[in-house]
């Protein structure tokens, strides 16, 4: 006799079992959900107060919502009707007259001014090339437009103007008078009798450099000539009397008695052996740098002096100078200035005192201020 179990699955849980097993998952779960909470609380993230915000202040729209979707589907058509309903319309082809109740003329109105408006003939043609509109907008509006005919103050007509006052007299319109016309000169005006504008107090006046034209190359080349007298007649002079040598050198450039270059003033005679301006330049012996502090001292006085930095006002506009230890016949005939080192500067007594000639650097802006 066979025999069969009636349990479908022997091998399973019991129902007790599996109860428990579905109580402790439920407790793991609100477990988890607490602990959520809980940390939701201690980041000041109120998640349940929210939520319950939320459904109290929109309560009404979730109330009406089912209303809301009845009346949705029931809008909607399961099967369209049949046949499709249609009208027909007679369009006449005679004039029409018709008549605008009252109530609807405000609305016409503003209709026909809105169709008028720029903004709707914009839209109207957006489909129109931009140039072809902008050029038909352009004629249309030039063949549109009312011409302007200048009208001369001579044929207006003479009209009053009739003011409130205790005088009944109109008073008449003041006469336009014609726009003056500028005629050419019939002669230009003498240089001599035009003022010239005077130099500012405090303004410096042009550099050695600015009044001798000297750029570039030329520049460079007279720094360089300048620098030479410096070293080889004054390098172990103080540094005052380095630059008292760099002014005779400029001043005879300015004094109109020797040539109006630098280089033409520190080599003038330079062939004729011991009888040149500056002894270094024809004494026949080799020209040779060999201190290279004092040569870089030379070339930055010679660059300071040629854009007007450096001046020495006892020296002025001194044009010679000799030194401590030799007695030239010349001194004679010269009026002396001033001493730097073993160097006595002097200038000719038949040349004046060189008001005329220019200055620059601290002591011209202080002679400016004193005019």
């Amino acid at each position: 006799m066979l025999t069969r179990s009636i349990d479908r699955d022997p091998y399973g849980l019991t129902i007790e079992e599996k109860i428990f097993h579905s109580a402790k998952r439920l407790c793991v779960v609100f477990a988890a959900a607490a602990v959520t909470l809980s940390m939701l609380d201690l980041m000041n993230i109120r998640s349940v107060e929210a939520a319950v915000d939320f459904i109290h202040i929109n309560g009404q729209r979730f109330s009406g919502l089912p209303n809301l979707i009845r009346t949705g589907i029931q809008s909607i058509a399961l099967e369209s009707p049949s046949p499709p309903p249609f009208a027909t319309a007679m369009i006449p082809r005679d004039e029409i007259v018709m008549t605008l109740f009252p109530s609807r003329n405000v609305a016409a109105d503003t209709r026909a001014k809105y169709e008028s408006s720029p903004v709707a003939e914009l839209a109207a043609a957006r489909h129109l090339d931009a140039v072809e509109f902008a050029m038909d907008s352009s004629a249309a509006m030039m063949a549109s437009t009312t011409p302007i005919v200048a009208i001369p103050s001579a044929s207006l007509p003479a009209t009053s103007m009739i003011l409130a006052s205790v005088d009944p007299a109109p008073l008449p319109l003041p006469e336009i008078s014609p726009l003056p016309v500028s005629l050419p000169m019939s002669a230009a005006i003498p240089l001599d009798m035009v003022p010239l504008p005077q130099s500012a107090p405090g303004a410096p006046p042009p550099s050695p450099a600015e009044l001798l034209h000297l750029e570039g190359k030329d520049y460079a080349k007279a720094e360089r000539c300048l620098a030479n007298a410096i070293y080889f007649e004054a390098r172990s002079e103080p540094v005052s009397g380095q630059i008292a040598v760099a002014q005779v050198v400029m001043n005879r450039a300015f004094s109109g008695f020797y040539p109006n270059d630098v280089c033409g003033v520190v080599y003038q005679n330079a062939s004729r052996h011991l009888a040149c301006q500056f002894t270094f330049a024809c004494d026949g012996k080799r020209k040779i740098i060999n201190e290279r502090g004092a040569w870089a001292r030379a070339n930055r006085i010679a660059k300071q002096t040629l854009d007007g930095k450096l001046y020495v006002a006892a020296v002025g506009t001194s044009t010679h100078y000799h030194a401590v230890y030799v007695h030239p016949n010349w001194v004679r005939e010269m009026h002396k200035n001033a001493r730097y080192g073993i160097h006595n500067f002097y200038r000719p007594i038949a040349w004046g005192n060189g008001s005329e000639e220019p200055v620059w650097g601290s002591a011209a802006v202080a002679q400016n201020k004193k005019k």
